[in-house]
């Protein structure tokens, strides 16, 4: 798990820290600003590697959980290290060789001296971007849309289980085992909550750019309902990519005692200098 979310934080790192800065700074009319052209192909290639390898490592993710909580016993035995990091180099072998084969094969078409990126007039462009708007956008966002599914039966099923044992322990046993019980509840509802935000956050914009790849084959939106929608659940998916590596540290407890354990010693240490400076 924790290496296919170190993966997708990269991964979010080159769109938020790199691609979607880029982007934004170019589609404003108040400031004109012309990157170069190796750069702005440089900038749509760190777009779609950005979202692909994100999309794919959410997906390995949500395997990753359905293993951990259908098969507990042998998951140190399914998923291995070794084989944790065999595919999450596949991501990213994959992605670079599919966005190659979509520039060499002029599938995506580079226009106004790249800084526009649209698909070339024959079905080969549209497919080829259909299929990747699919298996790396839709695909991990109803894949996690699934799971969240199952977590909540999972967590139904604990909660039964917690009153019925109620009823069977002794007091200071059932004290113990309610505990440890309320904290793997815990831990499935804060899992729950971040699998739902990444619903939320990239199925939206997912199925507007599906609708409009399908059905409405003009690029142009018209009305100012069909703006608004486009903008918002727009940034709705930008908004993923920033806010999931926080809540992936604040929700796991593994991360969040790490955290606690960096930033409280580093605050106890501050506390006795200014005590043996004074």
């Amino acid at each position: 798990m924790h290496i296919f979310l170190l993966n997708m934080t990269l991964a979010d790192l080159l769109l938020t820290g790199i691609a979607l800065p880029m982007e934004f700074l170019i589609d404003i009319d108040t400031i004109t600003l012309h990157f170069p052209y190796h750069i702005n192909l440089m900038m749509h290639f760190l777009l779609w590697l950005g979202t692909s390898v994100s999309g794919l490592n959410l997906v390995l993710l949500n395997v990753d959980k359905l293993i951990f909580f259908k098969f507990p016993l042998r998951y140190s035995e399914l998923m291995t290290r070794n084989r944790a990091y065999l595919m999450a180099f596949a991501t990213w072998l994959i992605s670079v060789i599919f966005i190659y084969l979509a520039f060499h094969t002029r599938a995506l078409i580079c226009r106004y001296n790249c800084e526009r990126l649209t698909t070339d007039n024959s079905r080969y462009g549209s497919l080829m971007y259909l299929f990747f708007t699919f298996f790396v956008s839709a695909f991990p966002a109803l894949s996690s849309f699934f799971v969240a599914l199952y977590l909540l039966r999972i967590v139904n099923i604990h909660r039964k289980q917690i009153s019925e044992e109620q009823k069977l322990y002794t007091v200071n046993g059932m004290c113990r085992r309610n505990t440890a019980m309320k904290s793997g509840m815990r831990t499935f509802y804060f899992i729950f909550i971040s699998t739902f935000f990444t619903i939320l956050t990239l199925t939206p914009y997912r199925l507007v750019t599906l609708y409009r790849t399908i059905i409405d084959k003009d690029t142009v939106i018209r009305t100012c309902s069909g703006v608004f929608i486009s903008v918002l659940t727009y940034y709705a998916m930008d908004l993923n990519p920033i806010l999931n590596p926080l809540l992936t540290v604040t929700i796991l407890p593994q991360y969040r005692l790490h955290c606690l354990n960096f930033f409280i010693p580093f605050r106890l240490r501050n506390s006795h200098e200014e005590v043996s400076d004074k």
